[in-house]
């Protein structure tokens, strides 16, 4: 992975990161990746799974659909707000 690659991750995930700390990433990801390699190299045919996910129940209230006392006082306390939307960054180029 290049240290372009590495930037994009970063502004992807939102991370300001120096050209020092984006060569240091691209140099992990790199290696994070590599290891990945590995593992698909190792034969499991006929391997069962070593174990499953237990089945767990949350304790969980169940949902109640409530009207907010004041939604424009909500949306005006956002930072961004734009008439009754939230205003968010683009994330999709």
């Amino acid at each position: 992975m290049d240290v372009r690659e590495a930037q994009k991750i970063a502004r992807l995930a939102r991370l300001g990161l120096d050209d020092a700390e984006l060569a240091r990433f691209a140099t992990q990801l790199t290696a994070i990746l590599g290891y990945f390699e590995k593992l698909r190299e190792v034969k499991t045919d006929g391997v069962p799974p070593a174990s499953h996910p237990p089945e767990l129940t949350a304790p969980l209230r169940a949902d109640q659909v409530a009207a907010f006392a004041d939604p424009a006082a909500l949306v005006q306390a956002s930072a961004g707000a734009e008439a009754e939307f939230f205003r968010v960054p683009r994330i999709l180029e």
